[in-house]
C-alpha cells in the first residue's frame, strides 16, 4: 500500500515538473488588449506554417521539444502567432508592412510601440538573446548627450539612440 503511495506521489512530482504548453493567440487585437491590460510586452511572429522556409521552426515557438528555459523566456511575454495565408493573417502583416515571412515583431508592455522587428529566419541562439533582451517591454529611453563648451559651459540634450532601426538619421537630425 505504501509502495503505490509513494510511486503515486513520484508521478505527480513528474507531471508537475513537466513544462505547460504555451498558448498563442491567433487574434492578434485580442493579443494586444492582454498587453495593454497586462504588464508583460507581445511577441508577434507573422509567418506561414505549411511552408519550410516561410515559418518559424516550432522549436522556437516552445511547440516541440522546449527547454525549461525556453519556456520560462516565452511566458514573460504575452504571444500572438499568425498565419499569413488566411484573409485576416494578410491584414495584419499589412499592419506590421511585412512582405516577406517570417517576420517576428515585440511590441512594448503599454501595447504603443514596436520595440523589435525583424524579417527572416532566426536560429535559436538569436531567438533566445532576443527574448532576453526585450523581456522587460520597456521603450527605448532617449539618451543624454553632455557637450563642453571651450569656457566649461555644457550644454544638455536628448535624442534617440543612434542604434535604434526605427529611426533614419536624417529624421534624427532633423529633430535635434
Amino acid at each position: 500500500m505504501m509502495s503505490y503511495f509513494a510511486t503515486a506521489m513520484l508521478a505527480l512530482g513528474v507531471l508537475a515538473s513537466e513544462p505547460q504548453p504555451l498558448e498563442w493567440q491567433a487574434d492578434y487585437g485580442k493579443a494586444l488588449a492582454a498587453t495593454r491590460a497586462g504588464d508583460q510586452p507581445l511577441l508577434v511572429v507573422l509567418d506561414e506554417p505549411g511552408s519550410a522556409e516561410n515559418r518559424v521552426e516550432p522549436k522556437l515557438l516552445g511547440e516541440e521539444k522546449a527547454t525549461e528555459r525556453k519556456f520560462r523566456l516565452l511566458r514573460r511575454y504575452q504571444r500572438c502567432h499568425v498565419d499569413v495565408s488566411t484573409p485576416y493573417g494578410k491584414k495584419v502583416a499589412e499592419a506590421f508592412k511585412a512582405k516577406q515571412f517570417p517576420h517576428t515583431a515585440i511590441i512594448d508592455k503599454t501595447g504603443s510601440a514596436v520595440i523589435f522587428a525583424k524579417t527572416g529566419k532566426m536560429d535559436e541562439s538569436e531567438w533566445d538573446a532576443t527574448l532576453e533582451k526585450y523581456q522587460d517591454g520597456n521603450k527605448p529611453t532617449p539618451a543624454r548627450r553632455v557637450s563642453y563648451k571651450i569656457g566649461g559651459d555644457s550644454t544638455e540634450s536628448t535624442a534617440q539612440p543612434l542604434s535604434n532601426p526605427r529611426y533614419c538619421p536624417s529624421c534624427q537630425r532633423r529633430s535635434m
